[in-house]
């Protein structure tokens, strides 16, 4: 039991490992997380158990101690999530959860931006520099999937990083090009009226859900390489939950 291991020693947090890892990540996995129970508590087992805690009103902190181990455990206990329910993409999660980050005023860095660029990117230096491939490689790393070897430059997205898909699936990196060079973005969902929501960074100065029509993503949509691919029911524009403006399912009338 997770509970009974995290109460007889100590929480469980990035870094740790071990038996009773494992045993949480296959309580995640059947909870609809693909995690596969290496034992090792990486990013994106991090990840997972922030979802979680976000779905379950708990504090949002990665850490496993009394009240998060019990809960995933009375979740395991109620089966599988419902496929209605089913958790996104682990890199789409944590696009998702930096929403409203945004550069420095006035031409300042904002630091906690810069910082989290540079983890995929040392010489990563001034919000200025445009960040749209480097945030999406920064998603992609913190879900523990390699990003594009050049994450810089949005068009090595679509340049043999990943497998190319027929249509947008939740979580699809989607590539477009522009003036200058490209951008890069998640597909988070649907809007509306039709268009895509997508969750990607630098979008007006921020990490924000913007909507973009499914055809401006002329160099195509794309699924990491070393990921389960999308299932065929998964793909298309009319598979995509419709979202509101922070990427949260919104209830079709």
């Amino acid at each position: 039991m997770i509970l009974s291991a995290v109460l007889a020693g100590a929480a469980l947090r990035q870094g740790a490992s071990g038996d009773v890892v494992r045993r949480l990540q296959l309580a995640l996995r059947g909870l609809g997380y693909p995690l596969s129970g290496t034992g090792y508590f990486g990013p994106a087992t991090d990840t997972a158990v922030e979802d979680f805690q976000r779905r379950r009103g708990l504090a949002v902190d990665g850490i496993v101690g009394e009240e998060t181990a019990a809960a995933i455990e009375a979740a395991s206990r109620r089966l599988a999530a419902p496929a209605a329910t089913k958790p996104a993409p682990l890199w789409l999660l944590v696009a998702l959860s930096h929403v409203g980050l945004e550069e420095g005023p006035g031409g300042k860095n904002n630091p906690e931006l810069v910082d989290m660029l540079r983890t995929v990117d040392d010489d990563y230096r001034s919000d200025a520099t445009p960040w749209c491939g480097y945030y999406v490689g920064y998603c992609l790393a913190e879900a523990g999937l390699k990003p594009s070897s050049s994450t810089g430059w949005a068009l090595s997205y679509a340049q043999g990083w990943g497998v190319r898909l027929a249509a947008p699936a939740l979580g699809a990196v989607a590539v477009k090009s522009r003036a200058g060079g490209g951008h890069v973005t998640f597909v988070a969902g649907r809007t509306k009226d039709g268009r895509l929501a997508c969750c990607g960074g630098n979008q007006n100065d921020r990490v924000s859900v913007a909507p973009y029509a499914a055809s401006a993503f002329d160099k195509g949509f794309w699924w990491p390489r070393d990921y389960p691919p999308p299932a065929g029911d998964e793909i298309g524009l009319d598979r995509l939950p419709r979202v509101d403006a922070k990427g949260a399912p919104v209830r079709e009338a």
